[in-house]
């Protein structure tokens, strides 16, 4: 049983591989379309999968009080007030990859590995290209954290 396990986790790890190699080809976050991230079978799909279930790799309240600081951001108007907040969010991130609790991370480093790469696809652009492109990732975050709750259940 270990060993089919093991074979699965593999695929989902190679999967997220897959979409973080896709997000780092593209110029800007805001050419990710919303089919390949939140459509079921979509890269949103497959993260919260991948990190939920009984053992979940990805702590809930961890992936939802990053939802909240991103949707908290996103409440401001312009680049400019974003981008101070935004560039923040990456060492919270990073700390929660080092914050152990009984003895796994708060956060697996691979899901970091992906949060960075979109992140770097942020700020690309004028002022109003940055703003759609942070759009996106608030959306593409929204849908990793309802399809983490559908499998959460399961």
């Amino acid at each position: 049983m270990s060993r089919y396990n093991n074979r699965s986790d593999n695929k989902n790890k190679s999967e997220l591989k897959n979409v973080m190699n896709e997000v780092a080809e593209l110029d800007r976050l805001k050419d990710l379309k919303p089919k390949k991230y939140a459509d079921k079978d979509g890269y949103a799909d497959k993260i919260g999968e991948l990190y939920s279930g009984k053992n979940p790799d990805l702590n809930t309240n961890q992936l939802r009080k990053f939802f909240g600081a991103i949707k908290k951001i996103q409440q401001k108007e312009s680049w400019d007030e974003i981008e101070h907040d935004f560039y923040l969010l990456k060492p919270k991130f990073a700390v929660s990859v080092g914050r152990k609790v009984s003895g796994k991370p708060l956060m697996p480093k691979d899901f970091f590995d992906l949060m960075m790469v979109c992140m770097e696809k942020v700020d690309v652009g004028n002022n109003e290209e940055k703003l759609e492109n942070f759009n996106t990732l608030v959306d593409f975050f929204e849908s990793i954290v309802a399809y983490h709750k559908f499998y959460e259940k399961k």
